[in-house]
C-alpha cells in the first residue's frame, strides 16, 4: 500500500477513491493538496446525503476562486444510495482542472460504476499512526508525562509535518481517547466530567481541522483536561 505522502502525483487525475479513515485521512490530504491548490474544499461526514451531494455539484458547477487546480475532498463513513448517483454524475462530467477525493474505509461500499471511473488507492495504515495501547497509556499518565509524550510525537514527526504526519497522528491518538472516554461515560452518564472531557476531545477534533492550528496546543490542553 501507498504511504500518504507519496500518493499523488503532481499530473493529478481527475478522480480518486482513496480507502483510509475518513477523518484522519481527508484532514491529512489536505494539508498535502492545498500545496497544490489555492482553492480546497474539504467536507467530513458521517453519513453523505443527497442534499450534501447538491452542495457538492452546486460547487462543482461554481467558478474557481483561483486560475489554478480546484480540489474537492469528501470524507465519509457512510454515502446514501441517492447522494452516490449525484457524485457519479459529477465523476461523469468532470470540468478541466478540478479533482475529487473520496475517502472511505472501503471501495466497496460504493457503487462499481464509481469505483470504474476513478483511480482507487490505499492509504498504508501503519504509517504515523499512534497504536490504542499508546492512547491508553496517554489517557493512564499524569498531565505531566503526558505533555512528556506529546513532545515525543512532535519530535518523531518533525520530518513529516509538510505530509500531515503530525496532525495525522494528533487526529488518531484524539479518536482513540474518545472512544475510551466515551466508554467510561456508558458506565456513568451523569457524570459531568466525563460529559466535559467528551466535549473538549470533540473540540479538539474540530481544531485540528482548521489549517494552521498548533498541535502541540492542542494536544497539551487536552493534556491538562483528561
Amino acid at each position: 500500500m501507498s504511504s500518504i505522502s507519496a500518493l499523488f502525483p503532481k499530473d493529478l487525475y481527475h478522480s480518486y477513491i482513496v480507502e483510509g479513515d475518513p477523518e484522519v485521512t481527508t484532514f491529512s490530504l489536505r494539508e498535502q493538496l492545498e500545496a497544490q491548490s489555492a482553492d480546497v474544499l474539504c467536507q467530513v461526514y458521517d453519513s453523505f446525503t443527497i442534499e450534501d451531494g447538491r452542495k457538492i455539484k452546486e460547487w462543482h458547477s461554481e467558478r474557481g476562486t483561483s486560475d489554478g487546480k480546484r480540489i474537492c475532498i469528501i470524507g465519509a463513513k457512510f454515502i446514501n444510495h441517492d447522494a452516490e448517483r449525484t457524485l457519479l454524475k459529477i465523476i461523469e462530467e468532470p470540468q478541466e482542472g478540478t479533482h475529487f477525493f473520496i475517502v472511505v474505509p472501503n471501495s466497496q461500499m460504493l457503487l462499481d460504476t464509481i469505483v470504474s471511473r476513478a483511480h482507487v488507492v490505499k492509504v498504508d495504515k501503519e504509517e504515523n499512526t499512534l497504536s490504542k495501547k499508546d492512547a491508553l497509556e496517554f489517557y493512564k499518565s499524569t498531565p505531566k508525562d503526558r505533555i512528556d509524550l506529546v513532545a515525543d510525537m512532535i519530535e518523531e514527526n518533525k520530518d513529516n509535518i509538510g505530509s500531515g504526519g503530525l496532525r495525522f497522528s494528533a487526529i488518531k491518538l484524539i479518536n482513540d481517547l474518545e472512544r475510551i472516554v466515551y466508554a467510561q461515560f456508558q458506565n456513568d452518564k451523569n457524570n459531568k466530567e466525563i460529559k466535559f472531557t467528551l466535549g473538549e476531545l470533540n473540540k479538539a477534533r474540530e481544531y485540528l481541522a482548521l489549517p494552521g492550528a498548533s498541535v502541540k496546543m492542542i494536544l497539551e490542553h487536552i493534556s491538562l483536561v483528561l
